[in-house]
This record gives structure tokens, C-alpha cells and sequence, in this order.
């Protein structure tokens, strides 16, 4: 099943990370190159804390940080996730091996909240095709993916209103165990 939902910047196309046929549609549909992985959206910091190695400074950090942020951290645990193959319908994720560690979003509203108490860990990125601009439009969002409904079964998760246009959240991971971080964007 896919999810289209509102982040903090833009909709988000996601999937839950147990579905590898719904993680490659999200790649077809998106025209995205098969080498940049996804996001993972995660219910709160305790989870950060608890499941990556991010150490307790830099989480204080990110609950202070301003502006939207993904993080990259290393994660065994969803590690395990990937490396799953299901024998009996020959699923598995097709490029599992870009994941060197996993870029982290924090659920900051009851959609992404609610979605995560129903199927987490969920996949997620810009509801827009590759080098297209975000989408903060519900028209736009609706005229690019209503025929998907139907075909792939997209659920639209939000109260049918357009979101405040937003820069994207800048990507970093911070340099060991200091502060110091190594901007992906900025």
C-alpha cells in the first residue's frame, strides 16, 4: 500500500518498509534513480535514541533544532528490515546496498503519527517526480496522482488542504560523536 501524507515541508509519498513491491513502485512512480535511497520516518526522538547511534547530545540537538531536518545515522535494527527476503513470493529490496546508514525524519503531526501506529516503519520522499519542484498544492497533489489511486492503490492521508510552502529540510549527519555536522543540503 502506498500513502501520500503532509511533513513538515511538502507531501510525502510513503510505504510501509515490509512491502519491497510497494518501496519499488514509489521508484517508478517518482522516476527516481534506483541509487538514492528513502527516507525513514520514525515516531519520536526516544526512537532515535534507543535504535541508532546517535548519542544522547546530538538527540537533545535535534529536539531544539528550527527549521525541518532529516538526519543520517547507522541503525541495525532496520538493517535486519532490508536484508529480509520473503522466499515464498521472491520479495526483497532491490538495492538494499545503498543503505550505508538511513536518513531519519521525526513525526512532528497526527497524520505521520497515526500512519505509524498502523504499519511502521514506513519509507518515505517528496511526493514529486525526480527534479520536480515539491508539491504543497492538494490540486496539484490531486491531478498528478488521482489516476494512482486506482491502479496502485495510493491513500491519501490529510484533510484535503493545501500545506504553506516550505523549503525542504536541510540533510546532515553529524561528524562522530561531536556536534559538527556534514551538510548533504543546506
Amino acid at each position: 500500500m502506498l500513502y501520500i501524507l503532509p511533513t513538515d515541508t511538502c507531501f510525502w509519498l510513503a510505504c510501509p518498509i515490509s512491502e519491497p513491491k510497494s518501496y519499488e513502485k514509489i521508484y517508478q512512480i517518482k522516476k527516481r534513480d534506483k541509487s538514492k535511497p528513502l527516507s525513514i520516518l520514525v515516531p519520536n526522538f526516544a526512537w532515535l535514541e534507543k535504535n541508532t547511534d546517535l548519542t544522547n547530545d546530538q538527540i537533545n540537538f535535534l529536539k531544539n533544532y528550527e527549521k525541518p531536518f532529516t538526519v543520517l545515522a547507522n541503525c541495525s535494527y532496520l538493517k535486519i528490515w532490508l536484508n529480509f527476503v520473503n522466499e515464498e513470493n521472491n520479495e526483497e529490496f532491490f538495492n538494499r546496498d545503498i543503505y550505508e546508514k538511513f536518513a531519519f525524519r521525526v513525526a512532528n503531526n497526527e497524520t505521520q503519527k497515526k500512519i505509524l501506529k498502523e504499519v511502521w516503519p514506513v519509507f518515505l520522499t517528496s511526493a514529486n517526480q525526480s527534479k520536480e519542484s515539491e508539491i504543497y498544492s492538494f490540486d496539484e497533489l490531486k491531478s498528478k496522482f488521482w489516476n494512482l489511486i486506482n491502479e496502485w492503490k495510493i491513500t491519501f492521508l490529510w484533510p484535503k488542504k493545501d500545506l504553506t510552502k516550505t523549503k525542504p529540510s536541510e540533510i546532515f549527519e553529524f561528524i562522530d560523536e561531536s556536534l559538527e555536522r556534514n551538510f548533504l543540503r543546506k
